[in-house]
Formats: C-alpha cells, structure tokens, sequence
C-alpha cells in the first residue's frame, strides 16, 4: 500500500490528478451557476442590467479557476512542507504533500455534486431561494437565512460536515506519509496552514458575496 502511495505521489502523477480536479471543479461551477441558477436577477437583487454583468463574472472565473487553484494547493502543500521540516526536523517528497492537500480538494468537490444531483434529479421543481439557502450537513440547516446576513450564512455554510473530513483527511494522510504520530500531524497541518485557510476562506465569502451582487 505504501508503494502504490508513493507512485501515486510523483511529479506527472499529480499534475494529472490535478488537471482532472480542475476540469471537474469548471463543470461544477458552470453547472450551477449557468444552469441550476436559471435566474441570476434574484441574486444582483433585483438589477435586470446587472445580469449580464454576473454570468461575465462567472464566466471569466471559469477561465481563471485553474490557475487560482493551483497556487492555492501550491501555497498549502509549501506551508505544509515547511511545517514538517520545521516541527520534525524531516524533508519529504513535495509533492507528495501537495497530492495529499488534492486529494483535500476533491473532498470539497462533493457539496457542489450534491446541489448538482439535488436540483437536477430530486427537487427539480425549485426556486432560487432554494439554491441560495441549499447548504447540506452545515450549521446554516439550523438557521434562516432570511433572518442573518449573506456573509454570516455563507461563514455558518462553511462549518460543515465535509470540512471537517477535509482537516481529518489532511491530518490522517500527513501522519502516514511522513511517519509522525497524530498529534504531530495535526500540529504540522494546523500551526502552519490553519491561519492560512481562515484567510482563505474569508477571502471566498467576500468574492462570492461580491459576484453575488454583482456590482
């Protein structure tokens, strides 16, 4: 097992994994955002002219998301690096640590395949009130969004289930790549990437906020 992990972790291996991660992540997102959001006005607040300016938005952050992603995992997989060297006084293989926050990233895929499959096959009959407040396994189930903010219902949003199988994932993985105990693991991936994805993930909610209105 540990050899097959080894293959699975070098140089053209990953950037294979990756390209199949992007290509996936640029479908999710056209997907929604042109087809299961069938009417963009509801989110400019009403703007009719705004449309337009919405699905360009999108549509231009198809074209960029690769390269946004890559230097994300890339900056993760580095603080992540630095941090064993650093912690354990150990190197190991880059991109083996960059394949494990991958693998990360393809966990998070899976909200948006269930909005996909939960719009497309089950609640075909929908609203965009549906969609805006459509957040599965999250603490924003427990609240109205109606009655908070967009930006305190996006942060609720991100407390969820599969954020949390993301961290145990990158923890589980790094203590078995770089032969630490647990502990050291979750020291190695919270010390040095914790402040970094809170950064992060503000910065999606305003950006996401902001394409929400769309100017």
């Amino acid at each position: 097992m540990e050899n097959k992990f080894e293959i699975l972790t070098e140089r053209k291996n990953v950037l294979k994994y990756f390209l199949l991660y992007a290509l996936l992540n640029i479908l999710l997102l056209y997907y929604i955002h042109d087809i299961v959001i069938t009417d963009p006005q509801f989110f400019t607040g009403g703007n009719a002219r705004s449309v337009k300016l919405f699905r360009q938005l999108w549509h231009v952050f198809y074209i960029i998301s690769p390269f946004y992603e890559w230097i994300k995992i890339l900056v993760i997989g580095f603080l992540i690096y630095q941090a064993v060297k650093f912690i354990k006084k150990q190197t190991v293989p880059f991109w083996g640590i960059f394949y494990i926050v991958l693998l990360g990233q393809f966990l998070l895929l899976i909200p948006d395949l269930l909005e996909l499959a939960w719009f497309t096959f089950i609640k075909t009959d929908y609203s965009m009130q549906d969609v805006q407040s459509f957040s599965p396994l999250s603490l924003a189930v427990f609240v109205n969004n109606e009655n908070i903010s967009e930006f305190a219902f996006k942060l609720l949003s991100a407390i969820n289930l599969f954020n949390m199988l993301y961290w145990f994932l990158l923890c589980y993985l790094i203590q078995k790549f770089s032969r630490v105990s647990l502990k050291d693991s979750v020291l190695i991936v919270f010390s040095f990437y914790g402040v970094l994805v809170l950064i992060i993930n503000l910065i999606e909610f305003y950006i996401s906020f902001k394409m929400s209105l769309a100017l």
